[in-house]
């Protein structure tokens, strides 16, 4: 079902517009999507439930916005990382893995939001096809800037196959170590976890492309 939402251009307006997709992150960090209401969000954000439907059609179509935004959020720092490390030597096992430590960490850092924002929106990317829809659009998205990435970084994977399975199970790793790490604390030792999980994805990393070992 196609949703319209009215994002206003007017200074005013766009601040008021930012500062109830900013309540609405945080209500649905502390007290989840459906313990929340839109005269929750309202009063957060410090703005008339009216003003709140000038904008959104309702708490889901303010819920889309909002993980819209957050996709975003992971979007920009994964892009500009990698293009900034173009010029290493990524046939170097050191160079490498460093890269990989050092992206795992900024991924880590960027997980700063609740267990409870994350078990509801795999939950309702299960229950609600407008927010599946959303979802789907950002993984075909995600997968397309990576493409971009690989060929930026002329890596030299062994076939279109292997270049898909080194993304599909690189980003399984990295971001279950992530929740593990944020929202378990399963592992007593981080570096340790860190450290297994670049030697996992290094391994990986040399058995898809022609790297020859250096």
């Amino acid at each position: 079902m196609e949703r319209k939402t009215r994002i206003p251009t007017q200074k005013r307006a766009l601040e008021k517009y930012e500062r109830i997709l900013e309540a609405a992150y945080k209500l649905f960090n502390e007290q989840g999507y459906y313990n929340t209401t839109t005269a929750d969000i309202s009063k957060e954000a410090n703005v008339a439930t009216g003003s709140v439907y000038s904008y959104f059609e309702d708490k889901k179509e303010i819920y889309i916005k909002v993980i819209e935004k957050f996709n975003k959020k992971f979007d920009y720092p994964t892009h500009e990382f990698w293009l900034e490390n173009a010029d290493k030597e990524f046939d170097n096992a050191k160079v490498a893995k460093e890269l990989f430590r050092g992206f795992i960490k900024m991924m880590i850092e960027y997980h700063d939001f609740s267990k409870t924002f994350h078990d509801e929106l795999e939950a309702l990317t299960l229950l609600d096809e407008d927010i599946a829809a959303v979802r789907r659009e950002q993984n075909k998205h995600r997968k397309e800037r990576i493409k971009e990435i690989f060929k930026v970084l002329s890596l030299p994977f062994s076939s279109e196959e292997e270049e898909r399975i080194f993304f599909y199970y690189s980003f399984l790793v990295i971001d279950d170590v992530c929740h593990k790490v944020v929202f378990n604390n399963e592992f007593k030792d981080t570096e340790l976890c860190i450290e297994k999980c670049v030697n996992m994805i290094y391994s990986l990393f040399r058995d898809c492309t022609n790297y020859k070992d250096k």
